[in-house]
């Protein structure tokens, strides 16, 4: 019959160590911290070369930046 298969799907198991994923866990949060530090740094960065608050605004929303977020960050660029 088209379209079935006469394999069986057996479960694999993939059991990860209790330490690998602790360090996926820390790897992924250190991600996501300097994305959000990059993300704090572009929006100074754009801030410091808008024109006026309007294209400041207008300049973060096309780029996806948050404007808090570089005001909380207090990094100088």
């Amino acid at each position: 019959m088209p379209g079935t298969s006469s394999r069986s799907t057996t479960p694999i198991d993939h059991a990860v160590p209790e330490s690998d994923l602790a360090e996926f866990a820390e790897i992924r949060s250190a991600e996501r911290a300097e994305a959000a530090r990059r993300s704090a740094v572009a929006a100074r960065i754009v801030a410091g070369h808008s024109t006026d608050a309007a294209d400041c605004r207008n300049l973060l929303a096309m780029l996806g930046l948050d404007a808090e977020a570089g005001k909380l960050a207090g990094i100088q660029t």
